[in-house]
């Protein structure tokens, strides 16, 4: 799931294909031929450009498969050793988010199976070079405004074809281009998805129960008893575990006696009252907007140190908080790390919408409840935003319903769910959910510790470059009816709550995050600490990015 995603009413988030600098051929809908291959996008292109690409046509109503054809993008990425051990399909989360992240992974994280397996990418439909919905109507500052006259503009060019956008005719899609691409040669298939990908590849599962010979589901999203008007409470309850950590490691549990969870909540409530620290610039909504950024990017060698500065509150402290704040929020992080244009078709605002306000809220939250909440939170959606959300319910909720959708999967494929226990987005305590709906000896869960969202892609282990859950996941894949091996996890990194001098000068204005006089960092200071020490900021520059890129 999605952090923070921008509003998109400026003209860059609007519906384009300027991105193509190649088109792919097309392959016809028709389920006996295979598909014709070709070139891929630029931004779709791995790095070793050995992925071609095609766009299947697919019916926009799986119902009326005669009717009116959308296009989904496939890519394709054959194992190196020239004798491939099966398929592996990646569906990405969101939702809304381009597959395109998979294919710049298979030279490091998703490098195991690069050499034993066919690399697979299916394009969520509605999204990045699928058939893609976006926004052509005018930006406007009125959120409302501007999403409803999108949904108006949309509904006019689809109709009721507008709901077929959905996580069923998606899954159903996969079936399709599944059961194509091994009309020349039939090959074990293995679905893995991540996040929202997740909750596709339980969909998937109920519309063709037999459809693969495996599941890999990393983060997962239950189908039932979650909902995303869960967030804040879900950050609540990870920020618990996450502060249970910081009591077993010798440096944070110094800073706050092993005992930080309280000690942080009461600290808050001291802060949100007025009644501590008044020349601080964070205001209760920046503060926990932080606190979600910080915990979603497992960011915790920051957020700790800021919480100890708060606490105390001496001059120092609040100029290094200060600091901070300049960097996150009055743009001068952006401004240091430069970041890059989004790419118009790397996520789709219409799809992540429709699909969050029909399917994925089982369990739902009012408006009041919710602010009630975030009153006292460590970590929360802004005000600003939750009203937002509240307008998308609006406009893009109750719109479409079918069989699946609240239900439960049931099947019998082999099945392999993985998750970190400091998750927010998608918390491990949900898992029990996912767990109930098992129905044979070779669906298994593997929790990883001090993990955050993302499991093969995040879980750095203290020697080598493979990710423990990379090697979890092909242990499965590789033996289906045997419990995977679990060995790597013992040599986690786990997380750190010890910034480096340099992140720490650079954020906070001191060598130590947690200790020691401060200076006043300005634009000029911290480009000049950039130029004079370029090693140290590529080495920080994913923990700068990450505080920023929201």
């Amino acid at each position: 799931m999605h952090f923070l995603v921008k509003t998109c009413v400026l003209a860059g988030c609007l519906a384009s294909t300027s991105g193509w600098a190649n088109s792919p051929v097309k392959s016809s809908f028709n389920q006996y031929f295979a598909f014709d291959w070709g070139p891929c996008p630029s931004q779709f292109q791995s790095l070793d450009s050995r992925n071609e690409c095609t766009l299947a046509q697919v019916p926009l109503n799986w119902d009326d498969p005669t009717g009116k054809q959308i296009d989904v993008l496939v890519s394709k990425h054959l194992a190196r050793s020239g004798n491939s051990r099966g398929q592996i399909w990646f569906l990405q989360g969101g939702p809304g988010g381009s597959g395109s992240f998979f294919v710049k992974q298979f030279d490091s994280s998703l490098a195991p199976f690069t050499n034993d397996y066919d690399l697979y990418v299916l394009e969520h439909r509605g999204v990045g070079w699928s058939t893609h919905l976006g926004c052509n109507n005018p930006p406007s500052q009125d959120y409302e405004a501007y999403w409803q006259g999108c949904f108006d503009d949309l509904y006019n060019q689809w109709g009721e074809g507008l709901y077929q956008f959905n996580t069923t005719s998606a899954a159903k899609d996969l079936d399709y281009v599944i059961g194509k691409s091994k009309i020349l040669d039939w090959l074990p298939s293995h679905v893995y998805g991540v996040s929202y990908g997740t909750f596709w590849a339980q969909r998937f599962s109920q519309v063709a129960p037999t459809g693969a010979q495996s599941l890999i589901l990393d983060s997962v999203f239950p189908a039932t008893g979650a909902g995303l008007d869960l967030w804040d409470e879900n950050y609540g309850k990870i920020f618990t575990q996450l502060s249970h950590y910081c009591d077993q490691d010798a440096l944070c549990s110094s800073k706050f006696h092993g005992e930080a969870d309280q000690a942080i909540r009461s600290l808050l409530q001291r802060v949100f009252n007025g009644q501590h620290c008044p020349d601080l610039a964070f205001i209760r909504d920046e503060l926990q907007a932080f606190a979600t950024i910080s915990m979603t990017r497992s960011l915790e060698q920051i957020l700790m140190p800021a919480f100890y500065r708060l606490a105390r509150c001496n001059n120092d402290d609040v100029l290094a908080l200060n600091n901070l704040h300049q960097f996150i929020l009055r743009g001068e992080g952006r401004e240091l790390v430069q970041l890059p244009a989004k790419d118009p078709l790397g996520y789709s605002s219409v799809i992540s919408r429709l699909i969050s306000n029909n399917e994925l809220n089982d369990v739902e939250r009012d408006l009041t409840e919710r602010l009630a909440f975030c009153q006292g939170a460590v970590a929360c959606y802004p005000t600003y935003f939750l009203l937002q959300k509240e307008v998308d319910k609006t406009i893009w909720g109750n719109r479409y319903s079918d069989e699946f959708i609240y239900q439960n999967m049931h099947h019998y494929m082999p099945t392999l769910a993985i998750n970190g226990d400091v998750d927010p987005q998608t918390p491990h305590y949900d898992i029990p959910l996912i767990q109930a709906t098992f129905t044979n000896v070779n669906q298994r869960y593997v929790e990883f510790p001090q993990t955050e969202h993302g499991v093969v892609f995040v879980t750095h282990m203290k020697e080598g470059t493979e990710t423990c859950g990379a090697q979890v996941m092909k242990s499965f894949i590789e033996n289906l009816w045997s419990e995977p091996d679990t060995s790597c996890v013992s040599h986690l990194k786990g997380l750190s709550f010890s910034a480096s001098e340099f992140e720490s000068l650079m954020l906070f204005g001191a060598s130590d995050a947690y200790e020691g006089t401060v200076q006043t960092m300005t634009i000029e200071q911290r480009l000049t600490l950039k130029q004079a020490q370029p090693e140290q900021f590529a080495q920080a520059f994913g923990t700068f990015t990450s505080l920023v890129d929201w």
